[in-house]
């Protein structure tokens, strides 16, 4: 009776665990991205894998609530951050039930007391008043929206004693507060893995709603045309993630956006095609093709690519510059670099990348694979980090 009554609380526990461990509602895009080149130590190896990325979104719900949240958010002239309130909104409900911004407590309510537009009023108020608290000087600006988001979920008092102690948000100032604040009474199992070691709020929240953040608002002042290309090469991946450089797939996802580009056929007519770049190219890159097209060079989409998440070829412990969404290889059968073994034809190939091809990337702040010295020689090869 004591085995079976053991083994009933053991399933209960995996099923609550289970639904605890289970994120905010998202929408999950499987995009197949078609690789071609693959950088050797320094530059470019080759294959045409074929990789499935799952990219982390903000949901149709919370989508659809934007315009809405914007109207609001224009009220106390933070429009600019109209990206981390739908992040706010994606951890706190995922878009669903009627307090979608879980708002009612910052008011003094019981929770979930406010109506859906009563929420979106209360929640965008609450954070621009700690977006404002914190320091916030732009959508980039993480140290503080760091400390505004913590704030948001531990109350304005958070702002004033993480200033106070290390005048700026930290982990371990987040603790000291919830320990405080729960006069040291301790989470345990689940509950401490997913809010943290004490019983007081989301220790963990700025992390949570920074998955979400699709950081788009950071990428502004790079999409007027030749912006990147005037950033110091030692200086572009700190450019690119200003928090670090991502080392997982997931990660990386808020970094990337899919593009629609101009090409000029290999049947001599106009089209177009997608590529997933990181969101601080995207523009630079749709200008390359466009100006390709401009000059009919013909683009074979079936071996033209971008983002790919992937190690390199000559070594597995480094990852594929392709993973950072900041490289395009183009038309990798007619442009061979030395390792592949495929031709490289200029004047004969119509496929193959010419001079007036690399001006242009050139133009836009890439350098060119075809460049490198004749052990990397990579003709298909163009990289914002030269790498």
């Amino acid at each position: 009776m004591k085995k079976t009554l053991y083994s009933i609380l053991a399933i209960g526990m995996l099923l609550l665990s289970v639904v605890l461990i289970l994120p905010v509602t998202v929408t999950s895009i499987v995009t197949v991205v078609l690789g071609g080149g693959e950088e050797e130590e320094g530059g470019n190896s080759g294959d045409s894998s074929v990789s499935v990325s799952v990219s982390l979104l903000l949901s149709d719900e919370v989508e659809s609530y934007r315009d809405q949240v914007l109207k609001e958010a224009a009220k106390h002239k933070m429009e600019a951050y109209i990206d981390l309130f739908l992040a706010v909104m994606q951890q706190e409900s995922g878009g669903n039930g009627q307090d979608v911004f879980q708002a009612s407590e910052s008011k003094g309510l019981p929770p979930n007391t406010l109506s859906t537009e009563e929420s979106i009023k209360q929640g965008v108020a609450y954070l621009s008043a700690m977006i404002t608290k914190a320091g916030c000087t732009s959508p980039s600006d993480l140290l503080h929206i760091k400390l505004a988001l913590q704030g948001y979920n531990f109350g304005g008092a958070y702002i004033d004693y993480a200033v106070k102690k290390d005048g700026k948000w930290t982990q371990q100032n987040t603790f000291s507060f919830a320990k405080k604040k729960s006069g040291g009474k301790r989470n345990t199992g689940i509950r401490s893995e997913q809010l943290g070691p004490w019983r007081y709020g989301d220790q963990y929240y700025t992390e949570h709603v920074l998955r979400y953040y699709s950081l788009a608002s950071e990428s502004n002042t790079s999409e007027s045309a030749g912006d990147p290309a005037k950033i110091p090469v030692t200086e572009r991946m700190k450019w690119l993630f200003p928090r670090g450089i991502s080392t997982t797939e997931l990660d990386m996802q808020p970094y990337l956006t899919q593009i629609e580009v101009s090409i000029y056929t290999t049947s001599h007519k106009k089209g177009k095609m997608t590529l997933t770049v990181h969101k601080k190219l995207a523009q630079e890159i749709k200008a390359v093709f466009e100006e390709m097209t401009k000059l009919k060079f013909p683009v074979d989409p079936a071996c033209t690519a971008g983002y790919n998440w992937r190690h390199m070829a000559s070594n597995k412990n480094k990852l594929s510059y392709h993973s950072y969404g900041s490289v395009i290889d183009l038309n990798w059968t007619h442009n061979g670099a030395t390792y592949t073994g495929w031709p490289y034809k200029p004047g004969k190939d119509k496929l193959a990348v010419t001079k007036k091809v690399v001006a242009v990337w050139k133009k836009h702040g890439f350098y060119w694979g075809g460049d490198w010295s004749a052990a990397y020689f990579d003709p298909m090869h163009f990289t914002y980090t030269n790498n």
